[in-house]
């Protein structure tokens, strides 16, 4: 078994990475696998077919728990559930399970999962939709697609690199959020303005609040300042 890998001209030699990965594969429980895009980790693979499968111009597969060990982009869906109340929009969130080993606790969006090799973007949409929110198809034939955003941060020892596809879906009466997976404590809502308690309070699982920032851009930002708007854009890297 390989334990280090060799260089040439300081390029790693791919029959040596894909053996050495395969290799720290088979301690892994993770189940989930990930496609690697030749990308780079900084300005990853942002345009992609919501239908198609999504391993499509892959140049190989890792399991999901180690992309990070490489620096590798990850890649989710997330999707805001909301409604409006008179003039007031209306989030609704997902307290984490004790049991997740990543963020328990902590408050989600929604919906929010990761993109595995097998299915389309939008497959695996509604697929964390029922799981996670108990959300059938029928519902998601009017989710507003957002923004994909790009993303990349330390945490603990590791650097993260994901990207998401953000979406949004307008609450109708009749739908009943009810976690399936496990995975989800219990479901609340807050008004827009009044998220910023979460934030303080450092509840809110860091990456979710890049799909509210989306909302809020293709909705309503009557409460912010233009100047704050282009922060928030440039923070998003949109125009990149």
């Amino acid at each position: 078994m390989k334990n280090s890998l060799t260089t040439n001209n300081d390029y790693i030699k791919y029959s040596e990475l894909d053996e050495f990965i395969k290799n720290l594969e088979k301690n892994q429980s993770s189940t989930e696998n990930c496609p690697v895009f030749l990308f780079p980790s900084l300005k990853p693979k942002k345009v992609f077919s919501e239908t198609a499968k999504f391993c499509n111009e892959n140049i190989f597969i890792i399991k999901r728990n180690l992309l990070s060990l490489f620096g590798l982009p990850s890649y989710g869906v997330h999707c805001n559930v909301w409604r409006k109340h008179k003039d007031k929009f209306i989030i609704y969130f997902a307290k984490r399970a004790k049991k997740l080993k990543s963020f328990p606790c902590y408050i989600d969006n929604t919906v929010a999962g990761g993109q595995p090799t097998n299915l389309s973007i939008f497959e695996n949409l509604k697929k964390e939709a029922y799981e996670e929110a108990g959300i059938s198809g029928k519902y998601l034939k009017k989710v507003q697609r957002g923004n994909i955003v790009s993303y990349f941060h330390n945490n603990n020892d590791d650097f993260i690199s994901a990207v998401i596809f953000n979406y949004h879906l307008n609450k109708v009466d009749e739908l009943e959020l009810k976690n399936i997976d496990g995975e989800v404590e219990s479901f609340f809502s807050l008004t827009l303005e009044n998220i910023y308690k979460l934030l303080e309070k450092n509840q809110l699982k860091p990456n979710c609040i890049i799909p509210i920032l989306d909302f809020i851009l293709l909705n309503d930002y009557h409460f912010l300042s233009k100047g704050t708007i282009v922060e928030i854009k440039k923070i998003l890297r949109l125009d990149e």
